[in-house]
């Protein structure tokens, strides 16, 4: 591969509204730092808006996926000459794009629609047959329970350069679909562990100490749970609950708005049952920064409670899906994973939190520094991987 080219790489599964999503983009965006000549490849969408890509000077890839209809791959196959003159317009196809970074977080397994996983799988197995590697950043996988499901995922695991997966439940899920899993397909934690909470400017001030809670729209989400607008009161009332507990013990409360609209009005909600400020910052980092100054911390979002845990802040998360629980342990902290949430239960699990404030802080700060280890040695094995593919 000639110097002088650079390296186009996509960074699939991310956006700009959803702040874990957004951090994730910008741990892979870290990482290829380190890489020479790297750059960013991105599919536009209705949370990756232009104006945002191209303000990290992003190219923007041709494509079309609606449901069984694909025509991303067929961009690809037009002449030479259209190609580059698409280029002076800042627009790339899929052939064109030389490494793919998917780091959706949690986006295959039987809660999404097959059509998306057979869609990645072709994807994956295109790649493969042009020797360009495909890359799956630390998510959580399945389950997988139909033939079409676990037929698809097969594909992709046989056909990926790498398969960075981020808890053993996950790993068993994979392995549900094939029960000799290659060595590409690797246990590896969540990767923004290591990324820095920071504010080009001020942060919002709250006088004297403060809880922050994070919300999640996605448990009472009828796409993600059955049953889960009816478990919207009693979700509100657990979290309005927790609340008041704390304000009668001398905290300010603090809701952090963690992604969007659904979010803010579940904020409302709660604010409407107990004394709570809510705070809405667009930058990641800086949200981060926020929750890293609070003195404990509830959260619903998955990377709200990380932003918490790797900033040593005790967090009890609320769980919806089997990766809380798993990324709880990484952090010593498996035992403030709580699966049923009500009112007494999460106000119980905050005295015990606070009870053991002390002796949490040093276990944090010890495994954080693990996790930001691992993060290393997956980067490690990572640009090795793209040094043989690409013969660098």
């Amino acid at each position: 591969m000639s110097e002088s080219k650079a390296l186009l790489v996509e960074i699939k599964g991310v956006q700009f509204r959803n702040k874990g999503a957004y951090l994730m983009l910008l741990a892979c965006l870290q990482g290829l730092k380190t890489l020479n000549n790297t750059e960013l490849v991105l599919s536009p969408g209705p949370n990756l808006p232009y104006r945002e890509r191209a303000l990290l000077g992003a190219w923007q890839k041709v494509s079309f996926r609606r449901k069984a209809l694909d025509l991303t791959p067929w961009f690809g196959k037009l002449p030479g000459s259209m190609r580059n003159l698409m280029k002076r317009y800042g627009m790339v196809t899929e052939r064109d794009v030389d490494v793919i970074l998917e780091a959706s977080g949690f986006a295959y397994g039987d809660q999404w629609p097959l059509k998306f996983l057979q869609n990645t799988a072709r994807e994956v197995k295109r790649f493969k047959e042009a020797g360009k590697p495909f890359v799956f950043m630390p998510q959580a996988f399945g389950p997988f329970t139909s033939d079409e499901s676990k037929a698809a995922m097969r594909d992709i695991i046989h056909s990926a350069a790498l398969i960075y997966v981020r808890d053993p439940v996950s790993f068993s899920h994979l392995q549900s679909c094939e029960a000799n899993l290659p060595d590409t397909v690797k246990l590896t934690p969540d990767f923004t562990v290591g990324l820095k909470g920071h504010s080009t400017t001020a942060l919002p001030e709250i006088e004297g100490k403060f809880a922050a809670l994070i919300p999640n729209s996605k448990v009472v989400s009828k796409f993600n749970h059955a049953n889960a607008e009816a478990e919207r009161t009693n979700y509100v009332e657990a979290f309005a609950a927790a609340a008041n507990q704390l304000v009668e013990l001398g905290y300010a409360v603090v809701l952090v708005n963690h992604e969007g609209k659904e979010d803010q009005l579940l904020c409302q909600e709660i604010s409407r049952l107990a004394p709570c400020e809510i705070i809405q910052i667009e930058d990641p980092l800086a949200v981060k920064a926020f929750i890293g100054q609070s003195s404990v911390a509830i959260s619903s979002r998955f990377h709200g409670a990380i932003n918490a845990l790797s900033q040593g802040v005790p967090c009890i998360a609320t769980s919806w899906s089997h990766k809380y629980h798993a990324m709880m342990s990484d952090f010593g902290m498996a035992d403030y994973c709580l699966e049923k949430l009500s009112a007494v239960s999460l106000t119980q699990k905050v005295s015990q939190l606070l009870a053991e404030q002390e002796e949490i802080a040093p276990r944090l700060a010890e495994n954080a520094a693990k996790l930001k280890q691992k993060n290393q040695t997956m980067w490690q094995g990572l640009y090795k991987t793209l040094d043989k593919y690409l013969g660098r």
